[in-house]
């Protein structure tokens, strides 16, 4: 079995242990599971440049917070963002979930991701890693993302946008 397969299970038997223990301290109930499912989600449509996809992983109202560029709040402007990232750039990124919180209709998860991005215009393919932190709302029985906000963690190095 590859590394990021058995990487993958044990988050997954991770967020699960963490809901059991967290209902049974008698906090509110909820399945931080389903966060990584939208950050699965989300990787693949990071791979496949699939701006809809992201878009709608987002609430109407949601935010995209990049190093050195304004936030992209709204539909609309998720969609700009996102077209710009893959105009530029091509991202394959694994995220590893470090901690989630579910409470109620609010949930928020810290992560890092690793993985390969590729400069358009120059070819030149690059590992990157980044710190993560996703802010999550539960709209109509689905988690959205709320608001997305990832910096590079090589200090000294510039991100591509």
């Amino acid at each position: 079995m590859s590394v990021p397969v058995l990487a993958s299970r044990r988050v997954l038997l991770a967020a699960t242990a963490f809901a059991a223990i967290g209902s049974a301290k008698g906090q509110p109930s909820g399945d931080p599971t389903q966060l990584l499912t939208v950050m699965e989600r989300y990787a693949v449509a990071l791979r496949w440049n699939n701006v809809d996809a992201l878009v709608a992983l987002y609430t109407a109202d949601g935010v995209f917070m990049r190093e050195n560029l304004p936030a992209a709040v709204g539909t609309e402007a998720l969609r700009a963002a996102y077209r710009q990232v893959f105009t530029t750039l091509k991202v394959d990124l694994r995220f590893d979930i470090q901690q989630t919180e579910v409470s109620e209709d609010m949930a928020w998860l810290r992560a890092t991701s690793k993985g390969r991005i590729r400069t358009l215009a120059t070819g030149v393919d690059t590992d990157e890693s980044f710190n993560d932190l996703v802010m999550f709302g539960r709209e109509r029985g689905t988690w959205k993302i709320r608001c997305y906000l990832y910096a590079s963690n090589k200090p000294g190095t510039g991100t591509p946008q």
